[in-house]
């Protein structure tokens, strides 16, 4: 895993993300049955876990964890062709926080993440540069929540810059002369 914070909650929200697994054993008591009690869930079985827990399962080979649907093949094709056309909120509010985590795991996916990141960052930028009222632009709405974080990261340099330029951002004020 990625060395983030043990309590960044944002770390937490991404690694809840669910991801496809096949079993590799057989669990009593985990499965559930029509009339409310528990039964065996077989091995071979496909299921779908939280990111968190699949990973440590596939640790013990206790399940085969497949590659999440989001960093597919197909999917990176489809985001290296038009990665400001992705609509990341909708995929996931934590897209690149979870793709860290997913790149310790598919060589190929730390590549992806930046390219696409590298993109998206020019047009987070030129939008900054519009002002405040940007929110119900269709690209805003698509960005996860660092793009987000730096997307108002962005709006508020412009906004320093600007007062900046017209002497407003400090004022000097003359000492208090002593008696």
């Amino acid at each position: 895993m990625s060395g983030a914070s043990y309590y960044d909650i944002d770390d937490i929200l991404a690694v809840q993300e669910r991801v496809p697994c096949v079993l590799q054993v057989d669990l009593d008591g985990l499965g559930s049955s029509g009339s409310g009690g528990t039964s065996k869930v077989h091995r071979n079985s496909r299921q779908t876990l939280p990111f968190w827990m699949a990973d440590r399962l596939n640790e013990e080979d206790y399940v085969n964890m497949e590659v999440s649907p989001m960093f597919s093949k197909q999917a990176n094709r489809m985001y290296a062709a038009s990665p400001e056309s992705i609509q990341l909120r909708a995929i996931t509010q934590h897209y690149y926080q979870f793709g860290l985590h997913v790149g310790d795991l598919i060589p190929e996916v730390p590549q992806v993440l930046r390219n696409m990141y590298m993109q998206r960052l020019q047009k987070i930028a030129q939008i900054s540069q519009q002002g405040q009222n940007v929110e119900s632009l269709d690209f805003v709405q698509s960005l996860d929540k660092s793009e987000a974080h730096m997307l108002k990261l962005c709006q508020n340099s412009q906004r320093a810059m600007a007062e900046w330029q017209q002497n407003k951002a400090y004022t000097l004020k003359k000492a208090p002369v002593l008696p």
